[in-house]
């Protein structure tokens, strides 16, 4: 196992990744679906796909389909993500504020949520194109003899940082009422949508 490829990759990712639009996002959409486990999943799905293809073939990507078109797609998924979690929260009944069904008053069923799973794969694998992170483990597995151990430390690095804001998204939905939640989350997909089309993030 060639430990300091995956250590390298690890180590570099998840920094870079802390506190980064992605982590956001991932807290975001477990406050706006309050189903933890769905948005971990999707989120990491998205997130080893992403790095995957740096680490293969995020070369022929960039020549493909060309960086600032890339960037405008992921600040208008942003955008719109923005934009209808903001209509979800003016639409909360009063009961939904405390978790139950609008219409019958009683507790909503806890299952898996695959709105919340699909939402969050295809926002992230987008926002994730192009990124600082996927370009930086293409730059490493084109230096590295072994790019699956580039991948695997990426992609460890990447599931870790999604773990810690779904844990942290799920602690802020215990304090904060929900529509309060969606409305932050709303303008703060809005902001990042803004920020990603001007080249910010």
């Amino acid at each position: 196992m060639p430990w300091d490829a995956l250590m390298g990759a690890f180590g570099l990712v998840f920094l870079a990744e802390l506190g980064d639009k992605t982590q956001l996002a991932v807290l975001s959409q477990t406050c706006k679906h309050r189903a933890g486990l769905p948005v971990f999943v999707g989120g990491s799905v998205a997130l080893v796909l992403a790095t995957g293809l740096g680490a293969a073939s995020g070369h022929l990507l960039g020549q493909v389909i060309p960086q600032g078109i890339l960037q405008a797609i992921a600040a208008l998924a942003f955008v719109v993500m923005g934009v209808l979690i903001w209509r979800e929260a003016a639409q909360l009944c009063p009961e939904d504020e405390l978790g139950l069904d609008c219409a019958l008053g009683e507790a909503k069923p806890s299952f898996w949520n695959w709105r919340a799973f699909g939402s969050t794969a295809a926002l992230l694998f987008v926002a994730e194109l192009g990124d600082k992170t996927q370009l930086a483990v293409l730059g490493l597995s084109s230096r590295n003899t072994v790019p699956w151990a580039v991948f695997l430390g990426g992609s460890l690095a990447l599931i870790a940082v999604t773990g810690l804001a779904v844990v942290g998204g799920q602690q802020l939905c215990r304090l904060v009422p929900r529509r309060a939640l969606l409305r932050a989350a709303a303008g703060l997909f809005v902001v990042m949508g803004g920020l990603m089309a001007f080249g910010v993030l």
